[in-house]
């Protein structure tokens, strides 16, 4: 590799590092690639403990000459997202959180997506509190009636969107573009940080109904005006002068970082975000930092003039440069020393600080249970990794698994994944098997959403199921400790071992064990239910005379199941938006015939 390094050009460009069988495990940039790649390449003794690490596995590189230091810059962070390489620093995917978009198109639609796929829409974000933005998504549409529809078509009726008013249906002609267009500046207002100046033009219009007695009109502005106080209170103004920035602030210990980002607009907090970055042994701040900016506004369009850091990233200059081009204007990543803007970095690191304590409480109570669990169970290792297997069906059909892990005691809801069984027998021994090895095969292929494998596997059930498991991993070659709890007495049991672990119930290891093997359950059966009630509801309401997707969407919205929906009386089908009196008797007649 040192012979190759001689013909590497020292132009701008990303490089490459390869291990043994071909996988990328690092990839960087530099101005001068040679210069860049040699310094990796000098005695061990010279070399961080982490690079050394990283050096001893490298078989093989390769790298990409681009045309400038930003270009390089660009295509670093795209190959971290592609590769995401061991050595790298881990921040967790984009991708993972979603983001508020609001189409392009000519009468604009509001919805959250989980990444970025075109140029010319809007996108907010991204957003780390889903179920937050989830609240926030609902009660911007009671206030600004957009459609939520995919396909823009012509009908020949409204959705049930409209007849409930929380769509203006530009589908139908209902309203025109100009009136929907002003509709779409005010929640631009809105996400701007720009609430007052919303509110005062919301106060007027309801002002001026009541005074020409559209009481009606008067009342919905009302509402609407309620719920953007309710949104606006989630916006505390820190500021008198209108700032437009964001406010970065990074703590952390070696190999951890916590990253707190708070958006200022209009002179106001509209957002905070939090991320936490793995693998960070070894790194500098400022490389930390410039790493970090980079991946947060590589996909985000929401970029302010100012942005304000704990730490002054490295290659500073080049990352402004960068920036400048994603924004059309002027960016300033730059570190307070005093005055207002000081106070508020200061703000931010508290609060960072805060958190960062509240994680590492309860991380070090996390380890005292594992490695108390493990001395218990006699495992080898620390089980970091925890996976727990449920099977869930009803009277053999619609059989699925469920597969929940723990990682460091806590819920790793990513990793979370489902299966729908290929082998329809009512056998949960098979389908457990049959679970699993589908499990390790996926894991043995590379893929990475089965990665990495678990250090102790749970299963929902007694000693039948987990000999059942025990047999599937012996098949294949895999040596992973495997329980299985059962719930009548909250018994461990171990593959060939009839005398079961009895611990106690107040113990913390035990405790853990059945927040995974409640959490499968739950996980198990709820894509059961849901396989289920797709099926129930194509099956019947599909059959219906007269019943199509609209009506069907409708009845389901109203009653919120089918048997709600069979229950129902003529008087009540009839008060569902949509149905008339000749699809409410079809459905009256589908549920109550005699045959």
């Amino acid at each position: 590799m040192k012979d190759r390094l001689k013909n590497v050009p020292l132009q701008p460009g990303v490089y490459l590092y390869k291990d043994k069988e071909g996988q990328v495990i690092y990839v960087g940039k530099a101005k001068a690639l040679r210069n860049r790649m040699r310094s990796y390449f000098q005695s061990p003794d010279g070399l961080l403990p982490k690079v050394r690490a990283m050096m001893n596995r490298v078989a093989d590189f390769d790298y990409i000459v681009t045309n400038s230091e930003v270009e390089a810059l660009i295509l670093e962070s795209n190959l971290i997202k592609a590769y995401q390489p061991r050595y790298n620093i881990d921040l967790r995917d984009d991708k993972s959180y979603p983001y508020l978009k609001l189409t392009a198109d000519k009468f604009p639609r509001l919805c959250i997506v989980r990444e970025k796929k075109d140029k010319v829409s809007r996108y907010y974000g991204p957003y780390t509190e889903v179920g937050s933005l989830r609240e926030t998504v609902k009660l911007l549409l009671e206030i600004f009636p957009l459609r939520t529809c995919k396909n823009l078509k012509s009908n020949s009726r409204p959705c049930l969107n409209f007849d409930m008013g929380k769509c203006l249906a530009p589908c139908n002609g209902k309203v025109d573009a100009g009136e929907y267009q002003r509709i779409v500046d005010s929640l631009l207002e809105f996400l701007e940080g720009k609430a007052s100046k919303l509110l005062e033009g919301k106060e007027k219009e309801m002002r001026e109904a009541s005074l020409d007695l559209e009481f009606e009109k008067a009342a919905h502005l009302r509402d609407q005006i309620q719920a953007i106080k309710v949104l606006g209170e989630k916006q505390k103004v820190s500021l008198d002068h209108p700032y437009e920035m964001d406010i970065v602030g990074m703590l952390g210990g070696e190999k951890d970082k916590l990253i707190l980002v708070f958006k200022l607009r209009a002179g106001k907090i509209v957002g905070k975000d939090t991320f936490w970055l793995k693998r960070a042994i070894d790194e500098e701040e400022a490389e930390v930092m410039e790493f970090f900016l980079k991946q947060y506004y590589a996909d985000n369009s929401d970029i302010p003039a100012e942005i304000l850091v704990s730490h002054l990233p490295g290659d500073n200059e080049l990352l402004q440069t960068w920036l400048k081009g994603k924004a059309g204007s002027r960016i300033k990543i730059w570190m307070p020393g005093r005055g207002e803007k000081k106070k508020l970095l200061d703000m931010v690191m508290g609060n960072a600080g805060l958190l960062w304590e509240e994680k590492m409480r309860e991380d070090t109570k996390n380890n005292q249970v594992l490695l108390a669990l493990a001395r218990t169970l006699n495992l080898e290792v620390v089980p970091v990794r925890i996976e727990c297997y449920d099977i869930s069906h009803l009277a053999g059909e619609e059989t699925v698994a469920s597969m929940v892990v723990f990682t460091n005691g806590k819920a790793d809801k990513k990793a979370y994944r489902r299966f729908k069984m290929k082998n329809e027998q009512n056998n949960d021994y098979a389908s457990l098997s049959e679970t699993l090895e589908r499990r390790f095969t996926e894991a043995r292929r590379g893929n990475r959403a089965f990665l990495p494998e678990p250090d102790l596997l749970l299963i929902d059930g007694g000693l039948g199921q987990v000999n059942a498991v025990q047999m599937s991993l012996a098949h294949m070659g895999i040596d992973i400790p495997v329980f299985g709890l059962a719930k009548k007495n909250e018994e461990l049991f171990r593959p060939g071992i009839s005398e079961a672990v009895v611990l106690s119930r107040r113990d913390e290891g035990l405790m853990l064990l059945q927040r995974l093997r409640d959490e499968a359950h739950r996980f198990a059966v709820e894509y059961n239910r849901q396989r289920r009630g797709k099926k129930l509801t194509r099956s019947l309401l599909d059959e219906i005379e007269g019943i199509g997707s609209n009506r069907k969407n409708a009845l389901l919205a109203h009653f919120g199941s089918v048997s709600k929906i069979k229950e129902a009386s003529l008087d009540q089908l009839l008060q569902v938006p949509r149905m008339n009196s000749r699809a409410a008797a079809s459905v009256y007649a589908y549920f109550h015939s005699n045959n």
